[in-house]
């Protein structure tokens, strides 16, 4: 299954949340620059009319940028979006792979996906009122219904390969990426502060200096922590390495079912032990 596959609520909440993601770490980025370029020109000096005006500009776009972020809330709506998108990708699993509660007849299962659609919408208000996207477009696609149609030994083995292993394969990735980038931004943070130190030491045999860069130092290790801290690399590799383990125990047992029960069953597990991750995002959109 591609993503076309999938609901149109799906796709709308997906769109949504990568849009937020961008809109958000732009505008942050943007905001940590512009403190950084105001404190070189505090160290370059204002003296001059040209200089003054550049910093007060410069200043005016990093109060934009934190007005913004904090009246908007793009972040909130990246998470929140997440946590939509993941919650409809798991019914829709269930769905397809004819799980509870979507076991019985398809026009009962029909049905009842339409509620929990309904429900999950209504229960992520404030995501659902941002979507503007595939609005005419179904949520039961012909897709899911041709998965659902198959036998259990093909939807036993679609579900391993497009389910577990495409999570499998992405809490990997995530976790190790996560894990390489807090190790190298904690590293450039601790360089960026002892320069910082090195400066404030050297600066008492150059106290008649009009121009010294401490202040620069310390606005681009304040700006470093910023990043760090909004893009959470290091929990995020804790939590998908942890993820990356559960569901490697998942893929061990994913040929075990062998009657329709057996693997409703499993599959109703396995979409739980998704869940828990997915949940997180629920709870950073209110942070």
């Amino acid at each position: 299954m591609t993503d076309q596959d999938f609901p149109a609520l799906f796709r709308s909440s997906d769109n949504l949340s990568k849009r937020s993601q961008k809109i958000f770490l732009a505008t942050l980025g943007v905001h940590l620059i512009a403190l950084v370029a105001a404190a070189v020109l505090s160290v370059v000096g204002t003296s001059t009319f040209s200089l003054a005006l550049a910093q007060l500009m410069i200043l005016l776009i990093a109060l934009g940028c934190s007005i913004y972020l904090s009246a908007a809330r793009p972040d909130r709506y990246w998470y929140g979006g997440r946590a939509l998108a993941e919650s409809v990708k798991t019914i829709t699993w269930r769905y397809v792979s004819k799980a509870e509660p979507f076991h019985e007849s398809d026009a009962l299962a029909d049905a009842e996906f339409r509620n929990a659609l309904k429900s999950i919408f209504e229960q992520n208000k404030d995501a659902s009122s941002r979507l503007t996207d595939h609005l005419n477009d179904v949520q039961i696609t012909d897709g899911m219904r041709q998965m659902r149609s198959k036998p259990l030994s093909a939807r036993r083995s679609t579900y391993a390969k497009l389910r577990i292993e495409d999570q499998l394969s992405w809490y990997t990735k995530k976790a190790a990426f996560n894990r390489n980038r807090a190790s190298q931004l904690f590293l450039l943070l601790i360089a960026t502060n002892s320069l910082a130190v090195l400066f404030g030491v050297l600066r008492f045999n150059y106290l008649t200096s009009p121009f010294w860069p401490t202040d620069v130092i310390v606005a681009t290790a304040a700006s470093l922590l910023g990043w760090m801290q909004a893009r959470r690399f290091s929990e995020l590799a804790a939590s998908y390495t942890l993820a990356a383990h559960e569901i490697s125990l998942i893929r061990e047992r994913a040929h075990l079912p062998d009657t329709n029960e057996k693997f409703s069953i499993f599959v109703g597990d396995s979409e739980n032990a998704f869940s828990r991750e997915h949940t997180q995002w629920a709870a950073r959109k209110d942070q």
